[in-house]
């Protein structure tokens, strides 16, 4: 088991780091953007027509394409105070839960998202500015949103793994410092 668990969470962890580098090109390509905005309306007198479409549509990559990466390095909000207080099999009990409850949020946001995205693929919305179609910022959300629902659920496996063997080798899991009084 903790094989597959390996071998699945260096997969997914090179997906991760392609997601979280493409959302930093297009940090990069918004700020690009956003100085050719103010300069080309300071300067010239002759501002990007659409540039807030653009960014609009763009930071939903920004946004979406990290969440996975936070959660394989355990950063996303969780609660780390009463779970740094654990040990043993109650830490890791804790933790499958945590991880079991979030899975439930993101499988309901994965099918949001999925109706969301066949809603404007079907209808077909626009930006109002420059008629950008917003069907690949929905489907973004939603591939971003799978990305993570599979972490969850590989971080779930193996904390039941280590309900099972508290002591064994941790693949996925952080090592949580002790909580300061």
């Amino acid at each position: 088991m903790g094989r597959l668990i390996g071998l699945t969470h260096s997969i997914l962890r090179q997906v991760e780091n392609l997601f979280a580098i493409l959302a930093g090109m297009v940090v990069l390509v918004i700020m690009t953007l956003g100085v050719a905005e103010v300069v080309g309306r300071s300067a010239f007198r002759a501002p990007i027509h659409g540039s807030l479409d653009m960014v609009e549509q763009l930071m939903v990559v920004v946004a979406a394409f990290g969440i996975a990466y936070c959660q394989a390095h355990w950063g996303n909000v969780r609660m780390t105070l009463v779970v740094s207080r654990a040990t043993g099999r109650t830490r890791w009990l804790l933790e499958a839960f945590a991880l079991l409850v979030a899975s439930f949020v993101v499988t309901a946001l994965v099918k949001g998202s999925w109706d969301n995205f066949l809603r404007t693929w079907e209808i077909g919305g626009n930006t109002p500015n420059i008629y950008l179609p917003l069907w690949p910022g929905t489907l973004a959300v939603f591939i971003a949103l799978c990305l993570l629902l599979a972490r969850l659920v590989l971080q779930f496996i193996e904390a039941l793994r280590l309900v099972s063997d508290p002591d064994a080798p941790k693949i996925t899991a952080p090592e949580i410092e002790p909580a300061q009084e």
